[in-house]
């Protein structure tokens, strides 16, 4: 494995436990300023449905490079990539540099081949 799959493998883990955190975080505020804001504090609620969405498919990711034996790898690494930057809307800067160097690095032809070569691209 490409030791750019190996970091992308990394940072996808720790953005969906970061991810996780965020949507606790952002789930927490947006029940307690729903009720102390006669529900104004609610439109906030988009934030942990961002953070959630993205941890699902960090882990999706995840599992993918991790085993290496599905296609469409590519495409979902992609997604999640994008869905990591996303998530600056909610203050979650680890993610977005996260989702930038994965991008960055899944877009080598060296990883397209490793992929194509593996039948999973």
């Amino acid at each position: 494995m490409p030791s750019e799959l190996q970091t992308a493998k990394t940072f996808f883990l720790v953005s969906g436990i970061i991810n996780i955190l965020g949507f606790l975080g952002w789930g927490t505020s947006t029940v307690i300023g729903g009720a102390f804001s006669c529900g104004l504090g609610c439109i906030v609620g988009i934030l942990p449905v961002l953070n959630i969405i993205s941890s699902i498919m960090d882990f999706i990711a995840y599992n993918k490079l991790n085993t290496l034996n599905r296609t469409g790898t590519y495409s979902t690494i992609q997604t999640a990539s994008v869905f990591q930057i996303v998530t600056i809307l909610t203050g979650n800067v680890v993610s977005f540099v996260f989702g930038i160097i994965n991008l960055n690095n899944i877009g080598r032809d060296s990883i397209k081949l490793f992929l194509q070569e593996r039948g999973i691209y």
